[in-house]
């Protein structure tokens, strides 16, 4: 899940981490639990899983992909034509943010290419790199007020997906 890169600053975080390309985040891992908690993966829960020879990285994304279903998103944002336009990622679990790793999903919808916002960590935008302005305005007017209203906020910007990738190799 994405996570302020604040979070790690004081040095004391219990658990693996990757610094991503745009510095405000960062990527940790959570295992989702009953009633709506979770709880973060920590040094202990990664050496038992390598200890096992799980490779929990790749189960972890399998378990989103099977946990997120058919579609990535909770809602759509079209044109009058039908065509989506946009997406946003408000999933009752908190980790919609966590669903743009799912870039063949995402791909599948934007076969043209696709941006995405993470303006509050359980609230996040995929939308079309061929927006027309108005739809730019909305899109932007969405992700203004997630960041400035939001219990959480995470960055506030629009970035490319590759943005979402690792700066370093994650710990």
């Amino acid at each position: 899940m994405f996570v302020p890169t604040t979070f790690f600053a004081s040095g004391n975080w219990p658990g693996p981490y990757a610094c991503l390309r745009i510095r405000e985040i960062s990527l940790t891992w959570a295992v989702l639990l009953p009633d709506q908690t979770m709880r973060y993966v920590d040094f202990g829960m990664k050496e038992y899983w390598d200890a096992v020879s799980i490779d929990w990285k790749v189960l972890a994304l399998q378990n989103l992909l099977e946990h997120s279903g058919d579609k990535p998103g909770t809602h759509e944002l079209r044109r009058s034509n039908g065509e989506v336009y946009g997406i946003a990622l408000m999933h009752p679990d908190g980790i919609g943010p966590s669903r743009l790793l799912l870039r063949d999903k995402l791909s599948a919808i934007f076969p043209g290419g696709y941006q995405v916002a993470l303006p509050e960590m359980s609230c996040a935008y995929a939308f079309s790199v061929t927006l027309e302005k108005k739809e730019l305005a909305t899109v932007q007017n969405l992700v203004d007020n997630c960041y400035k209203k939001g219990t959480r906020p995470l960055a506030p910007g629009i970035y490319a997906p590759d943005d979402l990738l690792p700066e370093i190799e994650p710990s």
